[in-house]
């Protein structure tokens, strides 16, 4: 009997300790680019460059078909990229609307497109730590910090004879409570147009949103009140896919399991909830195997329904997205898309076969394939 108490008590003991181990653990709270569902890339590792291209159209398909299923695949996203060390994207490369059949092979500017960095600004908020576990395809974009970064285009048009300038800068400041959280983030973007560029400092009327943030008894963000700059007069609020006006009810909420993690991500304004996510996680491994959504405004525009439910694979690939009608009378095209892949030795997939006419059988519709480089 007391050597099963001793045994008892051993348990209790180490489940203790695992468990404060891991709500002690700290990751990192810096929004990656190349690894957040945000930006679709979903990159691992060291990646250093990434071409892609789609190629393969099903041989059935109409020339309506073929666009459809290049501008509507949850895969496309651009051509090529280039990024640092650091895993900063310092180029993007993108051609909306057009399936790219060859690997881009050499890459001219005529203009700048390359995002420059303060480098000062990266190790400060590279320090910056959280309790939140981040999840790929967890729309956390608005919980993490971002980087400052700024993009010259050079001799962009002509006026007057002379060759002038355009700088875009996105500066993201954070205010911080008396624990060390983030209470609030302010997002200035800049715009400057001249012959000679000068001014690159940061004006009240730059601003572009404010996000308040509020936390629960855990330590939670629980929701996020997002206000207008003068920067936004007449413009939108993008976050989750889709965009809202900004509204005095515009807000993010956020809700968590007893694990800590997002099961549940709102966007509310005008009155109404503008896009909602539900998370499922696996039940023995630990990824996201579902995501059930719901959107409304441009989000709604790229997709047949405003419901419709995405399956993810262990890798955090899709691999099915399910179209929920929006009433029984409605007919869609394609009800079920499907998606399988290749992987390289980083996890990171090279082919994705695209079946998106409601069946994963036979010849798939469309084939995208990617070229990727490492620093090791």
């Amino acid at each position: 009997m007391k050597t099963f108490f001793k045994y008892l008590f051993f348990v209790i003991v180490f489940f203790s300790i695992t468990i404060n181990a891991q709500n002690n653990k700290k990751y990192s709270g810096l929004w990656s680019e190349k690894e957040s569902i945000y930006s679709g890339k979903n990159l691992k590792d060291s990646v250093k460059t990434v071409y892609f291209k789609m190629c393969n159209f099903k041989q059935s398909l109409s020339k309506s078909d073929k666009d459809r299923v290049v501008l509507y695949n949850d895969i496309r996203n651009f051509i090529y990229l280039d990024i640092d060390k650091y895993g900063r994207i310092k180029t993007e490369l993108s051609e909306a609307g057009f399936a790219i059949d060859t690997f881009v092979s050499s890459i001219n500017y005529k203009r700048s497109d390359r995002q420059i960095y303060d480098d000062k600004d990266w190790i400060k908020k590279n320090k910056y730590k959280t309790a939140l576990k981040q999840y790929y395809p967890v729309q956390n974009y608005s919980l993490l910090l971002k980087l400052n970064s700024t993009q010259v285009e050079k001799d962009v048009t002509k006026i007057g004879g002379k060759i002038w300038q355009e700088l875009t800068k996105h500066i993201y400041i954070y205010i911080y409570d008396e624990l060390g959280r983030v209470k609030e983030e302010q997002e200035y973007s800049l715009h400057r147009f001249a012959e000679t560029i000068k001014d690159t400092t940061h004006k009240k009327e730059d601003l572009f949103s404010r996000k308040l943030f509020t936390y629960n008894a855990k330590n939670q963000v629980i929701n996020q009140k997002i206000i207008a700059g003068l920067q936004a007069k007449e413009r939108s609020y993008s976050d989750l896919s889709t965009e809202c006006n900004f509204c005095d009810d515009l807000q993010l909420k956020y809700s968590y399991d007893q694990l800590g993690r997002i099961i549940q991500i709102i966007m509310y304004g005008c009155g109404e909830i503008v896009d909602k996510e539900e998370y499922i996680y696996h039940p023995t491994k630990d990824y996201v195997e579902k995501v059930k959504c719901y959107v409304t405004g441009p989000g709604e525009m790229s997709n047949p329904t405003k419901r419709f439910v995405k399956t993810y694979n262990e890798q955090g690939d899709i691999i099915e997205k399910e179209f929920i009608p929006n009433s029984p009378q409605q007919t869609l095209t394609e009800k079920v898309r499907y998606y399988s892949y290749e992987y390289d030795s980083h996890n990171n997939w090279i082919k994705c076969n695209m079946y998106l006419e409601g069946t994963k059988e036979g010849e798939p519709s469309l084939v995208a394939e990617r070229k990727i480089e490492y620093y090791n």
